[in-house]
């Protein structure tokens, strides 16, 4: 989602000398947001310790977890949703622990139904913000107020306190400091991917064209800013459908330009009458995505050049006619008839997907400009999925077990694991980086040496960290090294969790009072326990792993398609959803483990993955059934047999069971459509018919029959597949 205004940030070209590229720095996004980052961490920090808190490090992760967040909206949102999750967290804690400390089972049972509850809330997609800061307040008011259990308000207060800090710093840094706003950044983020598509449809006539997934990319970081956008404005939140019809109006572009990968104009009629025609239109076409891709286009240049696309699309059909006359075109074969028919249907098709591109890029508000007065309204929250009520109560059973071992072994550090225990057994697994919770034995030996190492050397300099000073640049360097990793990373990864609870230890040590080893110690024990209780239950209870992901992902994908073919389309946000699952599977299958598998095993699900795409690319459920001849029924006999292949592969990922295909319906099917297309053929020559008419016939016969091979060939890899392999914990 960052990589939008990265691109359009950064220097254009590299710095000459080093005077240019410290000219040229102050504009660079990620030094802007580093900056930023630093600031606000140190105004947090300062203000923290003049208030004489005692508990300054609150108000640093405060500000870690709000920044990440990088645009306006989405950081008032989360702020808001921060105070009154950190409000009621608070006093539910409070109440807990004053109230039931000393019956444990009592206390335990509640506290664990209320964490685990809040958890679940956060993966639904109202407040869920609010619900994580509930639970995580309650575990840190119950963690550090259950030796005294009477004093426990103390400890709600002082968070809250250190919140609202935290909140202050960030909103004064985020509003005066290059505010960034995600609708603004959405429309330059829609212009880099009209810049990436016309660089697809550049390479579409070359002999290794590109694969779209630059495009693919693209629209997933746009769907994740109208995530964002949609908190920063209720003027946004209007122009929501606007926005989204946007995005699906490009992916159809997308995949009327992909069929025509690989077309060749070989047969010399073809290039003596429409060679020059297409060649002319591909270029005003490139011409207009160029245009798109600049933040000057006006709206007049845009109309100059969709006139243009609209002249070439003329003129091709006109030498579609004069060829028509000529002699020699009784005599083209069938198979060259439908290439130039599939690429004249998707040509018209990437014009009238512009054309609607300017009218919804018109119809969009100018910055900031508010649109219409819109009344809020409270909406209720949504049912979590069972993956978050599983991960809730794995998450509340990490906790309590924390709790047990602090309260009877009374280990060092004891609140600090007891927070982190529930934060990484909560968030660890969605981490952007698609591993899940199969990695969480490796976090261990990973983050345990790397906090050892760390806290020997915080040992060392104690004497030095003493200094204000000293502490003061460290704080900085790692806040702003953190903002740099942020800044281009979709979410928070592993490692920037364990650096921020990290950075957030040592800012305990601050010279308040003079740094000992047993704060020093409480720390690495705290973090590393904690760690380690959380990985044990990631990868013994219920744990998310990258096969089983792929395999949902897999599911959500062929009943899509079954869905769209069934009804005879497919509504945008599922357009963009199939867009977007391709890209997820990937990550996916990137992270599974390749010795528990076949060698041949994740490249079948690769290839697998690019004929379904291809499939849905050929979009033949958008097309209205032809009346010609027996067409509709063809088409409908057609639409069955793949609905029934998809059905019967939708079947084996879900089962575990090997998949068994029968593809000769489809083929008979396809036979007697290819005889059809024939006949078609013989008779618009016999009767002169139209033959722009009959064109845009065959190109959408042409598409019928791409996407009848592509799934022809995923069945066919499907079966040599093991799909009882995606639902176990291999790896363990």
């Amino acid at each position: 989602m960052n990589a939008t205004a990265e691109l359009v940030l950064k220097p254009t070209s590299a710095p000459g000398s080093l005077w240019s590229w410290l000219v040229a720095l102050p504009r660079d996004g990620s030094f802007r947001f580093s900056l930023k980052f630093g600031i606000a961490g140190m105004l947090a920090v300062f203000v923290a310790l003049m208030s004489r808190s005692h508990e300054p490090t609150w108000a640093l992760f405060t500000v870690f977890v709000l920044m990440v967040a990088q645009y306006i909206g989405a950081v008032e949102e989360k702020s808001i949703l921060r105070i009154i999750g950190t409000v009621i967290g608070g006093l539910a804690g409070y109440l807990l622990t004053a109230a039931f400390e000393q019956d444990p089972l009592i206390y335990f049972s509640l506290l664990g139904l209320l964490v685990a509850s809040a958890t679940a809330m956060f993966g639904q997609s109202r407040y869920p913000y609010a619900f994580l800061l509930c639970a995580m307040t309650a575990v840190v008011v119950c963690s550090n107020g259950i030796a005294k259990p009477e004093n426990s308000w103390i400890y709600m207060i002082w968070r809250i306190q250190e919140v609202v800090i935290g909140i202050l710093s960030v909103l004064l840094v985020q509003s005066l400091l290059w505010p960034r706003y995600a609708a603004d950044e959405f429309l330059i983020g829609l212009r880099e991917l009209f810049r990436d598509l016309g660089d697809f449809f550049s390479s579409i006539r070359s002999d290794a064209p590109g694969n779209g997934l630059a495009c693919d990319e693209r629209l997933n970081q746009l769907r994740q800013l109208l995530r964002f956008g949609a908190r920063e404005s209720r003027y946004f939140r209007a122009k929501m459908e606007t926005y989204v019809e946007l995005l699906a109006s490009v992916r159809r572009i997308h995949n009327a330009i992909r069929p025509m990968a690989g077309l060749r104009w070989k047969n010399p009629l073809f290039l003596e009458y429409a060679g020059g025609r297409i060649s002319e239109l591909h270029q005003v076409i490139e011409s207009q995505f160029a245009l798109l891709a600049t933040s000057t286009a006006a709206a007049g240049s845009q109309q100059k050049g969709l006139d243009e696309i609209s002249a070439a699309v003329g003129a091709l059909k006109q030498s579609i006619l004069d060829m028509r006359r000529d002699p020699r075109s009784g005599d083209v074969a069938v198979e060259d008839i439908l290439g130039l028919s599939l690429e004249s249907l998707s040509l018209e098709e990437i014009h009238q997907e512009l054309v609607r591109c300017r009218d919804l890029l018109e119809g969009l508000p100018l910055k900031k400009k508010k649109t219409t007065a819109l009344k809020l309204r409270l909406l209720m929250p949504g049912v979590p999925t069972p993956f978050w009520i599983k991960n809730g109560i794995r998450s509340a059973i990490s906790l309590i077990a924390a709790l047990v071992l602090m309260n009877w072994v009374q280990p060092p550090g004891g609140a600090t694991m007891v927070l982190c225990a529930w934060l990484f057994c909560c968030l660890l697994p969605i981490s952007p980086e698609g591993r899940g919770d199969l990695r969480a034995w490796h976090v261990v030996v990973v983050a345990i040496p790397c906090l050892f190492f760390l806290c020997l050397g915080l040992i060392l300099a104690a004497p030095l960290l003493s200094s204000y000073a000293v502490m003061n640049i460290v704080i900085f360097t790692w806040l702003f090294v953190y903002g740099q990793v942020a800044y281009k990373t979709p979410g928070v990864t592993t490692l920037m969790n364990i650096s921020m609870m990290g950075l957030v230890g040592i800012m305990g040590l601050n010279a308040q009072e003079p740094v000992s080893f047993q704060s020093i110690a409480d720390v690495f024990f705290g973090v590393s326990t904690g760690t380690v209780i959380a990985a044990l239950f990631q990868r013994t209870l219920w744990p998310l792993l990258p096969q089983r992901e792929m395999r949902e992902r897999f599911l959500e994908l062929l009943r899509l398609q079954r869905t769209a073919l069934a009804s005879g389309g497919a509504r945008p946000e599922d357009s963009l959803r199939l867009g977007l699952l391709p890209g997820e599977i990937q990550l996916r299958l990137a992270n599974m483990v390749r010795p528990v598998y076949p060698d041949a095993e994740i490249p079948n699900l690769r290839a697998l993955l690019d004929h379904l795409d291809r499939f849905t690319a050929n979009r033949i459920w958008e097309f209205d059934p032809c009346e010609a001849g027996n067409a509709r029924a063809l088409t409908q006999k057609i639409r069955d047999c793949l609905s029934d292949i998809l059905e019967k592969i939708e079947t084996a990922f879900s089962s575990g069971h090997s998949c068994s295909v029968n593809v000769a319906p489809l083929q008979a099917a396809i036979a007697e459509f290819d005889e059809w297309i024939l006949a078609v053929r013989l008779e618009s020559m016999s009767l002169n018919a139209d033959p722009l008419v009959t064109i845009q016939l065959l190109g959408r016969a042409a598409r019928y029959q791409n996407a009848a091979t592509h799934l022809m060939a995923a069945a066919e890899i499907a079966a040599r597949l093991n799909p009882s392999l995606y639902s176990k914990d291999n790896a363990l």
